[in-house]
């Protein structure tokens, strides 16, 4: 075991500066723990002495060198760099630059994603991949964000000591344990809504690569000037306030949140009746909410997209995207096919807009929506 003298030597602690933070609790917790001198000293000199055991708890077990991750996976060098860069692996701090510094598990599990290939394209494979990668490299840090706010600032601002923040570190990454098994049931839940939806909006017997959705943008004319007159925690709760209202909506309507784009939602469903309930919900919940501040508007298409890899493309994605810039304050602009589709809301002529991308006007309708409207009972 490792003494105050040795921790001194080593330029860990200095008893004028350190006495009465915790500081030597901290390297006789982690001395406790099994870490050397050593590991202390690299981790103090980057990341931080809390962080030791926490990070060593996320991903445990000794890191391989890229050769010995690639002989486990069994795959060849040029695979291995596929899948491992598809899924947004990068060198850890710590490591050789050009090392990924993998542990068993983690090459274990990219020979599983390589099975994936005997069944579904290699180009296929790699792209949904890339769609896993980003989509949990969203999920870690999101997760991270909301220790760093709720646990860590706090813990920071009321001058607490080393060892307690350590704690606190390694008691939250110990949650990550209890979220992975949660997440399966929760996965295949979202398949089956992905399933249902394609079923829903099959074109015909033989189209896989096109579904016809209605496909909805609802912004916020005024974020962005009053973005710059707020404080971080105030934009953090503004932010938090709009996705929230923005899932809340999409979810009840049995629609898709297919993503937040800074102040702008993008929404789908097969149903525009569900699509026009996204919308409603959303224009006239902002425009209760945010009054003379911040104004919402709307697009909304119906037809043929193409889906791939969790998001929408095609003609009808941008036009609805092109009629949510044309819309003004409150109002919610639709093409002329969603409008005939549609039977929850009404929509007035609006006459034919020129479009950017488009060359030919298109044929537009309108709906408006106040402070005090009140939709469909």
């Amino acid at each position: 075991m490792a003494s105050t003298e040795d921790f001194e030597a080593a330029g860990l602690y200095d008893p004028a500066t350190d006495a009465g933070t915790g500081r030597l609790d901290l390297l006789r917790w982690l001395d406790a723990n099994g870490f050397t001198i050593p590991e202390m000293v690299a981790a103090d000199g980057w990341a931080g002495l809390g962080a030791l055991a926490s990070d060593r708890r996320i991903t445990p077990g000794e890191r391989l060198s890229d050769e010995r991750a690639r002989g486990l996976s069994g795959l060849e060098a040029e695979r291995f760099a596929a899948l491992t860069a598809a899924l947004g692996f990068v060198p850890l701090a710590g490591t050789a630059s050009d090392e990924l510094g993998l542990t068993e598990t983690e090459a274990t599990a990219l020979s599983l994603f390589a099975t994936m290939s005997t069944l579904f394209t290699e180009e296929e494979t790699l792209d949904f991949i890339r769609v896993v990668g980003s989509s949990l490299a969203r999920i870690a840090e999101a997760g991270v964000s909301l220790f760093l706010v709720d646990v860590e600032m706090p813990h920071l601002a009321s001058r607490g000591d080393e060892l307690e923040l350590a704690q606190k570190v390694l008691d939250a990454v110990g949650l990550i344990d209890e979220l992975v098994p949660i997440l399966d049931p929760v996965l295949r839940r979202h398949i089956l809504h992905a399933t249902e939806r394609a079923r829903h909006s099959t074109i015909d017997e033989l189209e896989r690569l096109q579904y016809r959705y209605a496909v909805g943008f609802v912004d916020l004319i005024g974020f962005t000037p009053l973005s710059q007159t707020l404080t971080p925690a105030e934009l953090r709760r503004f932010i938090g306030d709009f996705e929230r209202r923005a899932h809340d909506a999409v979810t009840a309507a049995g629609a898709r949140l297919v993503k937040l784009i800074g102040d702008e939602v993008m929404f789908v469903s097969h149903d525009p009746d569900a699509a026009c309930a996204v919308a409603e919900a959303l224009m006239t919940g902002f425009a209760t909410s945010y009054g003379s501040e911040v104004y919402p508007r709307g697009g909304m298409a119906y037809g043929d997209v193409l889906v791939r890899g969790g998001d929408y493309y095609g003609e009808v994605v941008n036009l609805a995207s092109r009629l949510t810039d044309e819309a003004v304050p409150r109002e919610l602009l639709v093409t002329r096919p969603f409008a005939e589709a549609a039977t929850r809301l009404d929509f007035e002529p609006a006459g034919r807009r020129a479009l950017k991308g488009f060359p030919d006007p298109v044929t537009v309708r309108a709906a408006h929506f106040g402070a005090d409207h009140v939709g469909p009972g």
